[in-house]
C-alpha cells in the first residue's frame, strides 16, 4: 500500500480553508499513487486555543458537510484519509464536562470507516477544555488492510498501541501537533512503537506557529521493523511510502532458526501485568 503522509500548515479557525487545503492535498496525493493519505491533529480546526468559547466556534461534527465534503473528495480520488479535528456534539455546546473532543477520523469513498476521541489530555491547547475520549481503541477493516488510530499525546502512552496491535492493527496512525519542546517523541516514539509492536506506523505532524508554539514538523513513517521508510524535516511537504501491511501480521521473528528466534506478541505475559490496569491512587 502507498500511503503519503501530508505535513501541513493549519490556518487557526479557518475550517472552510483547512478543507479545502485537504480535499487539495488528498487529491494531489493520490495522483502520485497515494491509496491512503494523513494529515496532522486538529487540520480542520487549529489546536491552540486559548478559551473554551473559541475552541468550540472552530469545531465541528462528526456527520457534518465538512466531513462529507472529505467523503466525496475520498470517493473522487478512490483515495482514503486521515484527518484530525475539534469535534463538537451535533446537541450540545460543548465543554470539559463532555460535547467537545479532539477527534480524528479515517474516511473512505463511503464514509467515516473509524471515529476516535483522544485519550491522553495533556495540559495543553484545546485539550485543556476537551473531554477524555470516550470511544474504544478500534481497528477498521478496510480493502487496505486493518488500521488503528491515535492522537498525538496518546502515542506515549505504550498500551495504546499495544491494545490496536492486540485487535488486529496493522498499521497505526498518529495525527500530531508536535511542538518543538517535543524532541523526544519527534525522533523516538514512532520508531518504538512501531518496532515493540511489529506494526507499521505513520505519525504526522504539522509545521508553522500557532498560539505561541511553533510545530516543526518531522513526520515519519515507519515500517514494522522499526525501519523509518519516510521522514520529514521542517516545512510543509508530502511524504510517500510503500508500506507491507500483512506482513505485520507475521511476528515471528527468526534470526537463527531454533537459536534465536523472538515473537514479542505471543512471547507476552499478561498474567504478569495487572499492575497496568489497576485503579490508579486517589481515584
Amino acid at each position: 500500500m502507498k500511503v503519503a503522509a501530508c505535513q501541513i500548515d493549519v490556518a487557526f479557525g479557518a475550517v472552510v480553508k483547512n478543507v479545502a487545503v485537504v480535499r487539495e492535498q488528498t487529491l494531489a496525493a493520490a495522483k502520485q499513487g497515494a491509496q491512503l493519505v494523513v494529515f496532522p491533529e486538529c487540520a480542520l480546526t487549529g489546536y491552540a486555543f486559548e478559551d473554551a468559547a473559541a475552541a468550540r466556534r472552530a469545531a465541528i461534527t462528526i456527520d457534518g458537510a465538512e466531513i462529507e465534503s472529505l467523503r466525496q473528495r475520498a470517493r473522487e480520488c478512490g483515495a482514503w484519509l486521515v484527518v484530525g479535528f475539534l469535534e463538537k456534539s451535533a446537541t450540545s455546546g460543548g465543554g470539559a464536562d463532555g460535547g467537545l473532543w479532539n477527534s480524528a477520523a479515517l474516511i473512505g469513498p463511503d464514509g467515516v470507516a473509524l471515529h476516535y476521541r483522544k485519550l491522553h489530555l495533556p495540559l495543553l491547547g484545546c485539550d485543556r477544555f476537551a473531554a477524555p475520549g470516550d470511544r474504544p481503541l478500534a481497528v477498521a477493516d478496510t480493502p487496505l488492510g486493518r488500521i488503528g488510530l491515535s492522537i498525538c499525546y496518546d502515542g506515549s502512552f505504550p498500551e495504546s498501541a499495544r491494545v490496536l496491535k492486540l485487535r488486529g492493527a496493522q498499521l497505526i496512525v498518529l495525527p500530531t501537533n508536535w511542538p518543538e519542546a517535543a524532541t523526544i517523541s519527534r525522533s523516538y516514539q514512532s520508531i518504538v512503537r512501531a518496532f515493540e509492536n511489529h506494526v507499521n506506523y505513520v505519525a504526522c505532524n504539522r509545521v508553522g506557529s500557532e498560539g505561541g508554539f511553533r510545530f516543526p514538523g518531522d513526520s515519519k513513517i515507519v515500517d514494522f521493523t522499526g525501519r523509518v521508510v519516510a521522514q520529514a524535516g521542517d516545512g510543509e511537504t508530502t511524504l510517500f511510502a510503500e508500506l507491507d501491511l500483512p506482513a505485520a501480521d507475521n511476528n515471528r521473528i527468526v534470526n537463527i532458526p531454533g537459536k534465536y528466534e523472538l515473537d514479542r506478541i505471543a512471547h507476552r505475559r499478561p498474567e504478569c501485568y495487572g499492575a497496568i490496569v489497576e485503579p490508579r491512587a486517589g481515584s
